[in-house]
């Protein structure tokens, strides 16, 4: 079999002799998996040891076969081209000089059996929908879906028999998305997929869990892990309760114990003196009655610890709670106040003169409405989420944002001070809470003890989501208006389900720009902005954002299939 990854014991110690992972025991075959785990447990530096990039610490690896490695970030230089990307820029050089009658020995060496190599970069590049790009054009002119599908051509080119991809739908608008989901779900060999997009694991055979001890394999798709994750949680909670109450009966236990041990004494003691027995025979007698007493208390308490110690084992089993809970009673908005008003708006940008939306835009917010704003990359949502939060100004037209309350949570969540603990951000938005009141409330947020003490300069992205929604729903008034940016970025699925939790239950309005169709559903996006789209309408447009994601309905289709021109709502 030439598409198989193994590992025996495999771990890894970081720089400072602490360990990421250990005892990893695995084999991966002509399969697709999905790697999940939480944010920063190792899921990069596996496909890195995987890929032959990385040495692990201990443990054995076995590799078969051609692998090909998309990791999630890679930096070009200013004057790299789409032959850089394709990791094919030496080949090409040599055929074009070997075409033009130039070539060397080396050059002939270079290119071995790849004569057809043009052909095939062609139909690589076709069959992504980037046939358009030629192999001279920058890379610097490319929108982030382009380059993500010339990355993906370099890989499919060097025709692997195992594919390891590591967050191949961040940051891609719902058009570039639809490439990798069908490169995915038509993909016959070895895959090993590292995402958070939920559609993109329903593609996927297997889920593979990465924890710091071990990997856990379920052998379906991303639903079937949830369920089986589902009931060993019951399971875990009623081994827990069952803990939690035999350790009650034995503390009750020996508790009596200890009482009635205490009156035996009491009525031992009372009966010596009655039959004036010497003094050497009560000694012993109470000697005795010391003695048994210790060793009824001894046994007692071996038991209650013993319980005490399977309680916290299966306190350790239980998976760590996700659902932020948070009263948000004060966020609720009239239903017909306007909070928000565009008439022909449009922006440009200083080094321009065209403006950036071909129609200008011209819509309101009214009441507690959930809206999602849609759009490829470049079509101008960042600008606009700007705009709102008056970071920026309209080159034409007028907007009013009549919300009393606007919060902003933006990709960097930047409202957080990085040289403060969590704690100390929120006393920043809530002053005149009590410090009892924040702990409790960041408790809500899954800020437990000492991870309210955390500098928000080392939270990673999950928990810089959380803290910056913390603070702004955490305020002593929370926001009229939530906008937000493109949240789901860089989340684990633990920290993307509390995220989609607590959006969930914001009362006031809520503007969201995402790419990802399944968390627009999940918090009850009913309203649809869209950028860019031309003004087609399409039946039945008239579902709900769920509704339409409940019945399969395809977020990601070109704009024949949207029903909104650019500036307009459509409602």
């Amino acid at each position: 079999m030439h598409n198989h990854l193994s590992g025996v014991g495999l771990g890894y110690r970081l720089p400072d002799g602490s360990s990421l992972f250990h005892d990893l025991t695995f084999s991966f075959g002509p399969t697709r998996t999905g790697l999940v785990g939480r944010n920063g447990v190792g899921k990069t530096t596996l496909l890195e040891i995987l890929a032959g990039l990385r040495s692990a610490s201990a443990g054995s690896l076995t590799q078969a076969g051609r692998i090909s490695y998309l990791p999630q970030r890679v930096t070009f230089s200013s004057t790299a081209t789409v032959a850089d990307a394709l990791q094919q820029a030496e080949q090409i050089a040599a055929h074009e000089r070997v075409a033009c009658g130039e070539g060397s020995l080396s050059d002939f060496d270079l290119l071995a059996d790849q004569w057809d190599l043009p052909e095939r970069i062609e139909r690589e590049l076709a069959k992504l929908g980037v046939s358009h790009l030629t192999t001279q054009r920058t890379v610097s002119s490319l929108s982030g879906g382009e380059l993500t599908r010339v990355r993906l051509a370099g890989l499919l080119l060097a025709e692997p028999d195992f594919l390891l991809l590591d967050e191949p739908t961040n940051h891609l608008d719902q058009g570039a998305r639809a490439f990798v989901y069908d490169l995915v779900a038509n993909w016959r060999k070895g895959l090993l997929v590292v995402s958070h997009d939920r559609h993109l694991l329903s593609l996927v055979t297997q889920i593979a869990e990465l924890q710091p001890d071990g990997l856990q394999l379920y052998g379906g798709d991303f639903a079937f892990y949830q369920e089986q994750r589902a009931l060993a949680r019951l399971a875990a909670e009623q081994t827990l309760h069952s803990t939690e109450q035999r350790l009650k009966d034995a503390k009750l236990t020996a508790q009596r114990a200890r009482e009635r041990q205490e009156r035996h004494q009491a009525h031992g003691r009372k009966t010596s003196g009655r039959q004036n027995l010497p003094a050497i025979v009560v000694g012993k007698l109470q000697r005795d009655a010391e003695n048994t007493a210790a060793r009824l208390r001894d046994r007692h308490a071996q038991k209650v610890e013993h319980l005490r110690q399977e309680l916290q084992v299966a306190r350790g089993q239980l998976p760590i709670e996700t659902q932020i809970k948070v009263d948000l009673a004060s966020s609720v908005v009239p239903p017909q106040k306007r909070l928000v008003e565009l008439r022909e708006v449009n922006y440009r940008f200083a080094d321009t003169e065209q403006e950036l939306w071909s129609q200008p835009l011209s819509w309101e917010i009214i009441g507690p409405e959930r809206i999602w704003l849609r759009g490829a990359n470049g079509a101008g949502k960042s600008t606009l989420l700007d705009l709102l939060c008056s970071k920026k100004r309209p080159s034409a037209g007028t907007l009013h944002c009549r919300a009393e309350r606007v919060g902003f949570l933006d990709q960097q969540v930047s409202l957080l001070d990085d040289s403060l603990s969590v704690l100390d951000n929120l006393r920043r938005v809530a002053p005149l809470r009590p410090e009892h009141e924040l702990r409790t409330l960041l408790g809500r947020f899954l800020f437990i003890r000492d991870d309210a003490l955390k500098f928000a300069a080392v939270l990673s992205g999950g928990e810089r989501m959380r803290a910056g929604l913390a603070c702004l729903l955490g305020a002593e008034q929370a926001p009229e208006l939530l906008i937000a940016d493109e949240p789901t970025n860089n989340l684990d699925l633990p920290s993307l389900a509390a995220l989609s939790a607590a959006l969930h239950e914001f009362r006031g309005a809520l503007l969201v720009a995402t790419h990802d169709a399944t968390f627009a559903a999940e918090i009850g996006l009913t309203r649809e902005i869209v950028l860019g789209a031309q003004p087609l309408p399409i039946a039945g447009w008239g579902a709900s954002v769920a509704e339409k994601a409940e019945h399969g309905f395809d977020f990601g289709h070109d704009a024949r299939e949207n029903r909104a021109a650019l500036g307009s709502d459509g409602r």
